[in-house]
């Protein structure tokens, strides 16, 4: 126990200091972060910008008003936010393998996926952060949301549990280059889809599509059901105080299975030698 204590430390006190460190890189290049600041935030708003047009040019989406979209989005963003900071590197885990650029981290005395996501942690997407915050913030307002203890518990529970899918996913699909032998991005196809998914009710598309994305690919728990069990719609058994937790559940068993999958595509990792 006091071992596993010892080891845990180690590891939060290597992330503290891979934080701190990707800190001073980013401000090093105040322009760049800048640039940032003003470009990732805007395409979120626009987005949503959109969304509002449609609602007041056609009136709800299959049921959900301004308000509880706004909700919706916002927990989608802040989520997307959070995968891109710890777990964006999976987008381009195919180069490291062609590359042999997991030398490095089979010769350190740390895991390796810890290494390979949290020791290169993404400063920049903190400014994902900043729209999914205020829209989620204003999604609140809008459908008078009481802020109590138990609210602020899901919402902290179901982001984890959000994050946690995302970056599994992510894990999946990166370490298909072990069997490969590719450098294939899916990053680009694999958000667009979440946003399409993640950002909206999945309640619109048909059955057999709602039935993939809660059960096949479980990105309907990423925002969807936790928000609709939030705000008391409608869903079936998936309605209720739990369904945040159950988030948090689907995140950690989609965890386990990517770590699985990768530590079993490690094995064939060929090395950048002969």
């Amino acid at each position: 126990m006091k071992n596993a204590l010892r080891e845990l430390c180690h590891y939060l006190d290597v992330t503290a200091q891979v934080i701190r460190m990707a800190i001073l890189t980013v401000i090093e290049y105040p322009s760049n972060i800048a640039g940032w600041l003003i470009s990732n935030p805007l395409q979120f708003i626009m987005g949503f910008a959109i969304i509002k047009f449609v609602v007041q040019s056609f009136g709800e989406i299959n049921g959900w008003n301004y308000g509880q979209l706004a909700f919706l989005y916002g927990i989608s963003v802040i989520s997307h936010a959070l995968s891109m900071i710890f777990f964006v590197q999976g987008w381009f885990m195919g180069y490291y393998v062609i590359e042999g650029e997991f030398d490095r981290y089979l010769t350190r005395p740390l895991g390796v996926l810890y290494q390979f996501f949290f020791t290169n942690i993404n400063i920049f997407g903190v400014t994902d952060l900043i729209p999914g915050i205020l829209v989620f913030v204003y999604g609140c307002v809008k459908c008078r949301i009481p802020v109590t203890w138990l609210f602020v518990v899901q919402v902290i529970v179901m982001l984890v549990g959000a994050t946690l899918i995302r970056g599994g996913i992510y894990i999946l699909l990166g370490s298909t280059s072990f069997y490969t032998r590719s450098a294939v991005d899916f990053g680009q196809y694999t958000q667009e889809i979440m946003d399409k998914t993640t950002m909206y009710p999945i309640s619109m598309y048909p059955e057999s599509m709602q039935l993939i994305l809660t059960f096949l690919i479980p990105v309907g728990w990423v925002s969807f059901y936790p928000a609709s069990a939030i705000l008391g719609i409608e869903n079936g058994i998936y309605n209720g105080l739990f369904v945040p937790f159950i988030t948090l559940a689907v995140g950690m068993i989609v965890m386990l299975i990517a770590g699985a999958y990768f530590t079993a595509g490690l094995r064939k990792y060929e090395s950048a030698g002969n």
